[in-house]
């Protein structure tokens, strides 16, 4: 199960990444992309806001339930769905208007959040007692 939860985690690295390329719609995340080095992304900004951030939210949201189905917990669903679902709905519904990038802010710190605490406590299958 270690890779999935690698997976999951490199989906949203991934997509913090791909989120500071976009210098317009997050400068936080611009400056912090251009203070690393990957400043030359920027050229590559409408690919990654239009194509490739929801093609990684998209995998976070599979790997989340694929998770879910292995481990069934409720709780790490919702929490792992919470941040992916939000910029997705961003993107497709709300995008024009002006709390946008404090609402992307979130999701992005969730997700970040959620993959900090599945590393340091991962889910495990619960197991029940055998009826007897």
């Amino acid at each position: 199960m270690k890779i999935f939860n690698a997976l999951q985690n490199t989906g949203v690295l991934s997509t913090v990444l791909a989120s500071m390329s976009c210098g317009f719609c997050f400068p936080f995340l611009a400056s912090l992309g251009a203070s690393l080095g990957i400043g030359f992304l920027s050229e590559f900004e409408v690919f990654f806001i239009t194509k490739l951030i929801p093609i990684l939210a998209w995998f976070i949201i599979a790997m989340q339930f694929y998770a879910w189905y292995k481990h069934r917990k409720n709780t790490y669903l919702f929490f792992g769905l919470l941040g992916p679902v939000t910029i997705l709905i961003l993107k497709y519904f709300f995008w024009m208007t002006e709390y946008r990038t404090e609402i992307y802010y979130l999701a992005l710190a969730s997700m970040l959040i959620y993959s900090v605490f599945s590393i340091v406590k991962p889910p495990r299958k619960s197991c029940c007692a055998s009826n007897l």
